[in-house]
């Protein structure tokens, strides 16, 4: 039996045994990344009426400069938002719940402003298009 440091990998698709190496570990995976934006984006701006972009900008300087008071206001708006954004998904676009569910989840850090909201929304895409 090989273990792993014995034996390279290479993904192409899937990952292949390659020729036994001594002493080589295998080689870092690579992952691609979309350059289109996730489809979550695109049904937020059809559902709104507004460039997404420009709302997470807006939404993100105005929840840094809020007080602790407006932040729980501003939460609050977003967890009202993402509820009928929710709905509106499973109404007018026909998604099953739980879809729905996932793609207006991706939004709630995004329409806080905070970063991070990318990176989840795009993690729930990839994930949601390979089920």
């Amino acid at each position: 039996m090989m273990g792993l440091s014995q034996t390279r990998y290479s993904l192409s698709s899937k990952l292949l045994p390659m020729q036994p190496q001594t002493g080589e570990l295998p080689e870092p995976v690579r992952f691609e990344t979309k350059t289109k934006p996730p489809k979550t984006f695109t049904l937020y701006e059809e559902y709104s009426q507004r460039d997404i972009f420009a709302t997470i900008k807006t939404r993100r300087l105005e929840y840094e400069k809020a007080t602790r008071e407006r932040r729980k206001e501003l939460e609050d708006e977003v967890e009202v938002e993402v509820k009928n954004f929710r709905s509106w998904l499973v109404e007018s676009k026909k998604l099953e719940p739980s879809t729905a569910h996932y793609d207006a989840i991706a939004l709630k850090s995004l329409l806080l402003g905070l970063p991070t909201g990318v990176q989840v929304a795009q993690l729930f895409n990839t994930v949601l298009d390979n089920l």
